[in-house]
């Protein structure tokens, strides 16, 4: 049993190589070899065992290791029925127990799920008409996100305990959500929508006779409508109805506009929109508030395309027919194999070969797999644990970093702790507590060379 690593080209891969390969020793007792070609790199490859191997002159750097890793079959060896795991660079081993992943190989090959499905990760792979700018002004809001990211942590840190008590705050108000404010396509049954409408219904009556029966009182006793339907409210649902009015009783005011905080004597604490003025001050971008989402110069919303062209594209080149559309695919970044997988690489190499000179396939090997993985019938192919190759995407709305390398699905009771954690973006970004934290696991940082 062993690790595997493929590397080649720039420095900072190599650097990310050595880094990876720290904390793999730190907690697994098995051997790692990195398969290389050693005339393309920048810098040497400091380890014990290396294997070295001439990728064909014409490629790039990235064609070069998409090569390796997709023809690991031809350079292994499989004579004692050896299980190899390979692991993309910026894959880390976190915590004791890693080692238990070759367990749970299962032949003829096992990979992890995506953090995505196939039509979100469609123009990741093949390039498709319009979807090319929208992915640009994506990339650069989320550029913008992260240098302004700082400006919200300094206002976290000098709000002190005023910060986590508006927090319990928000979530005592949200967990106290009235019978009405449910959504009918949340229900489903016929006696759940029932009790919905009875409590809609309740709701308006109570809204529309305590506006008739304070209308005349209004001129004389400003206010005396909202302060009445509060209590009403409070004694028939047995929740807040206003949130301004619920905040108050805690001792802090909130500018539901301009998205700031104040405590009861009106001194400012924090501005829940800083990141979004400080972005539409330096851009074009502008936030609507409505939609909750971002707008480019024209309107248009920002948000990251989603198609079936890659589905498309699999039929038309490979012949293979994909009945789901929104198949959830394997992510390439850990996989186990052994010398079952051997045919199932082979074609996978064949074919990632195939789309290097097609203008309309993007430099990646994801989307051959998914073509691999269903020639091969293994579409409902048992996948890994995602502890083993747990895809920190710095910009997942649905991802909450709980500290100690662990993490929750927002909605999800459950902690999630990796074994292996994939940086998906911002590998060594130390404005990242998650980063940091890693740092602190390997007891070294992370500090590459140009």
């Amino acid at each position: 049993m062993k690790y595997v690593f493929v590397v080649c080209g720039a420095a900072q891969h190599i650097q990310a190589l050595h880094f990876a390969l720290g904390l793999l020793k730190q907690f697994s007792r098995k051997p790692a070899v990195v398969v290389t070609d050693a005339s393309r790199n920048a810098i040497p490859i400091q380890h014990n065992e290396i294997i070295d191997i001439a990728t064909p002159p014409q490629l790039s750097a990235h064609e070069a290791a998409i090569y390796l890793k997709t023809s690991l079959h031809r350079h292994l060896d499989f004579n004692n029925d050896e299980t190899y795991c390979y692991l993309d660079s910026d894959v880390l081993a976190v915590r004791p127990g890693v080692d238990e992943i070759f367990n749970h190989f299962i032949p003829p090959i096992r990979f992890c799920s995506d953090h995505c499905r196939m039509m979100e990760f469609s123009p990741s792979a093949v390039y498709q008409p319009g979807s090319e700018e929208l992915i640009r002004k994506q990339k650069e809001l989320e550029v913008l996100r992260h240098r302004y990211q700082p400006l919200e942590e300094a206002q976290k840190a000098e709000a002190g305990a005023h910060y986590e008590r508006i927090q319990a705050i928000k979530k005592a108000f949200n967990a106290a959500q009235p019978a009405h404010a449910g959504k009918f396509k949340d229900f489903g049954s016929c006696k759940g929508r029932l009790r919905l409408l009875l409590a809609k219904t309740a709701f308006k009556a109570l809204f529309w006779s305590n506006a008739v029966l304070t209308f005349p009182l209004e001129i004389l006793y400003p206010g005396i409508r909202k302060k009445s339907f509060e209590s009403l409210h409070k004694a028939v649902f047995g929740a807040p109805f206003e949130f301004d009015a619920f905040v108050q009783k805690h001792g802090y005011r909130y500018d539901k506009k301009e998205r700031k905080w104040y405590d009861e004597q009106g001194q400012f604490i924090f501005d829940e929109a800083i990141v979004i003025r400080a972005i539409e001050a330096q851009s074009a971008f502008r936030w609507d508030g409505l939609t909750l989402s971002w707008q480019d110069s024209e309107g248009r919303k920002i948000s990251w395309p989603s198609s079936d062209a890659l589905r498309q594209l699999i039929h038309q080149k490979f012949g293979v027919h994909i009945n789901q559309k929104n198949w959830q695919h394997w992510n390439g970044g850990v996989f186990l194999f052994g010398r079952a997988s051997i045919p199932f690489l082979e074609q996978w190499h064949a074919w990632t070969l195939e789309i290097f000179h097609d203008p309309k396939w993007k430099t990646r090997d994801q989307g051959t797999l998914i073509a691999t993985v269903w020639k091969y019938g293994l579409e409902n192919h048992s996948t890994l644990p995602i502890e083993y190759n747990f895809i920190a995407d710095y910009y997942h709305p649905r991802i909450q970093y709980n500290g100690d390398l662990s993490f929750r699905f927002r909605g999800s009771p459950d902690c999630i702790r990796p074994f292996l954690l994939h940086i998906y973006h911002h590998f060594g970004d130390t404005s990242w507590p998650l980063w940091l934290d890693v740092e602190d696991r390997a007891g070294q940082s992370f500090s590459p060379t140009e």
